[in-house]
């Protein structure tokens, strides 16, 4: 039996204070982490993780199925034009994991890429409040609070890449973010439906991919389930039930020319009640960086020495989201 992958926990708080020297000590951690497993542990993070699962487990527990259909993204309920917002529905012997996934709360009906009709930008709709009072409250509340965890992460890696601590900031920010949160549930079935199964025999929930994202940062339920591909094959990724796991998206891997890669990775199939909760941290559709070698100097395994070249932020998430749905299906 392999080990598992090397998943360190660092201590964050540092980037949030006054020492250089500490914060360039954490952005090696992160420099470490992300050249090898492409997994790490924030710790130090304030965010109080305890209240979320119990916000989300309680709104699963009492989302009725009718409710659920209502608030169906476009997929499962041709009547709602949202393909990002709204509830992924389980189906009844084929997938049981579902979800609800929420949008930046500065998305409201008269932000300018609203009226334009721009793609990937929707004005959330919530479950009904007297149903689930507090639940839009708190996760507006949360969603700012992952935005302002991911500047301090993005910081951290902005010196480890020897660039200006604050060069994410300008293209993350609340205005025009296209971060998401998904809230994610997979129940414990007496009869689960079929599972897939990966070329190793493996039984999976969700097949190998990597995260169509700048970064992620996720918390779930301290059950054992991801696994990453590594040159020893596929390693189980360590549990937390404390802390943020970490990892790099594929448009990081395209900024850096994959200095830092998407790690690819996968949620391995046990049958047991536990909560997913990503934040998928997204620049705004009309941003555009540079992308750059961080050595100084063109990988020589790598893309051409012309590097890779710059797209606008918002054309490579529809068609990475979309080239998602075509090669594992829609969630």
């Amino acid at each position: 039996m392999n080990e598992p992958a090397n998943a360190p926990t660092i201590d964050i708080s540092p980037l949030t204070g006054d020492d250089p020297q500490a914060k360039l000590r954490v952005a090696k951690e992160i420099d470490t982490a992300c050249r090898g497993s492409g997994f790490f542990y924030a710790a130090g993070h304030g965010i109080n993780v305890h209240r979320l699962q119990d916000v989300v487990e309680r709104f699963h527990g009492t989302m009725t199925d009718e409710e659920k259909f209502r608030l169906a993204i476009n997929a499962y309920n041709k009547a709602n034009p949202h393909v990002r917002n709204g509830y992924y529905m389980a189906v009844p012997g084929r997938k049981a994991v579902e979800s609800f996934c929420y949008l930046n709360p500065s998305f409201t009906p008269d932000h300018p890429q609203i009226k334009a009709g721009t793609p990937m930008h929707e004005v959330n709709w919530w479950p009904d409040e007297t149903a689930h009072p507090g639940f839009r409250a708190y996760c507006e509340q949360y969603f700012q609070e992952m935005l302002d965890l991911s500047l301090v992460l993005l910081r951290g890696f902005a010196l480890a890449l020897g660039k200006p601590e604050r060069y994410f900031d300008a293209h993350v920010t609340a205005a025009d973010t296209l971060s998401a949160v998904s809230l994610i549930r997979y129940p414990r079935l007496e009869h689960y439906p079929p599972v897939k199964t990966g070329p190793d025999g493996r039984a999976l929930s969700f097949e190998d991919h990597q995260d169509v994202s700048l970064i992620t940062v996720l918390f779930q339920t301290p059950v054992p389930n991801l696994q990453v591909e590594t040159a020893e094959g596929w390693l189980d990724v360590p549990v937390s039930a404390d802390d943020f796991l970490i990892n790099c998206g594929t448009f990081m891997a395209h900024l850096t020319n994959g200095w830092y890669p998407a790690p690819n990775h996968r949620v391995t199939f046990i049958n047991a009640a536990r909560l997913s909760l990503p934040f998928f941290v997204h620049t705004g559709n009309e941003s555009i960086l540079e992308p750059f070698h961080p050595d100084g100097s063109p990988s020589t395994d790598g893309p051409s020495a012309e590097g890779n070249r710059a797209v606008r932020y918002g054309d490579y998430l529809q068609n990475g989201l979309q080239a998602l749905i075509d090669k594992n299906g829609q969630t």
